[in-house]
């Protein structure tokens, strides 16, 4: 399937140092993938899960990201948006940055150290928030309308406050390196999407194995080294993640909870909750609700 929330294919980068678009599909069906190319992206309309990095969160409409260049990614819809059913759409706008054309183009009329620094770091994905992502959003929406000279303006104006807020959060670990070649895509691909489809029940070794086409031993190897986590611990943080934005919505049972996000033992649920969250779920929810 070609992807429809990808580098377009009309080289556009080959020539000029930005390209912005607005994208509007059923779904993001994006593979999982990683470009030389940084992007930056704001979700108009759409929820689901993502992966930047080692970062695994859910997503809905109003996130700002930047991904770096090289930066594993995709976002991936909920199911309900592949039954097409009550006219969902996924729509975003995208701004595809070429950072070697960006430093090259810089490099006469400013020390471009401090931009390759930022580059650098945003191989760990940055997520805006606050006024910096309400400004961020506005300069998008106006190169939009504009043309030559002026769209130039707005996208410096623009990359001037990304590098310069406060307003930011890293998405991928500290320590986070892309161990991943071309050939990998692929698989990794199949084998997210099989889990995201079925991390509310228990998947056997064996079964997540034989997507991936390798024996379990082989696939424990392959998947710690590329996502630098357990299969188990990915797991486990995709079902806590699910955990938090069910405690943001919904008001229920700690047993029902747990059941919903795959664990059939409240205690298990509550151990593996504290351990990634750093609280337990009430403790959350508690939280959560004080912000409203």
């Amino acid at each position: 399937m070609k992807p429809l929330f990808a580098i377009p294919g009309d080289k556009a980068l080959e020539q000029s140092v930005y390209l912005i678009k607005e994208i509007t599909q059923p779904y993001f069906s994006t593979e999982f993938h990683f470009h030389h190319e940084c992007q930056l992206v704001y979700v108009v309309e759409s929820a689901g899960r993502r992966i930047i990095g080692d970062n695994i969160s859910y997503f809905e409409s109003g996130e700002l990201i930047f991904v770096g260049s090289g930066t594993p990614h995709v976002w991936h819809n909920e199911q309900k948006y592949f039954e097409g059913k009550d006219k969902l759409q996924a729509r975003s706008l995208a701004l595809y940055i070429s950072p070697d054309l960006l430093v090259e183009h810089l490099s006469p009329f400013t020390n471009a150290s401090a931009v390759k620094t930022w580059l650098k770091k945003a191989q760990r994905g940055i997520q805006f928030h606050g006024k910096a992502k309400t400004e961020i959003l506005a300069l998008m929406q106006q190169m939009l309308t504009q043309h030559d000279l002026l769209q130039t303006i707005s996208f410096m104006t623009l990359l001037q406050k990304m590098m310069a807020t406060k307003e930011y959060k890293l998405l991928a670990g500290t320590n986070y390196v892309n161990l991943y070649n071309d050939k990998d895509q692929s698989r990794m691909d199949d084998i997210f999407k099989y889990i995201f489809r079925h991390f509310k029940r228990d998947i056997p070794l064996s079964e997540i194995a034989a997507v991936a086409g390798i024996n379990v031993h082989s696939f424990c190897r392959f998947f710690k080294s590329r996502t630098q986590k357990s299969f188990t611990h990915f797991v486990n943080e995709l079902r806590i993640g699910y955990a938090c934005r069910l405690l943001q919505e919904k008001e229920m049972s700690m047993a029902e909870l747990s059941n919903k996000c795959g664990y059939r033992n409240t205690t298990h649920f509550n151990r593996f909750f504290k351990k990634i969250k750093g609280k337990t779920p009430r403790d959350y929810k508690r939280d959560v609700t004080s912000l409203d």
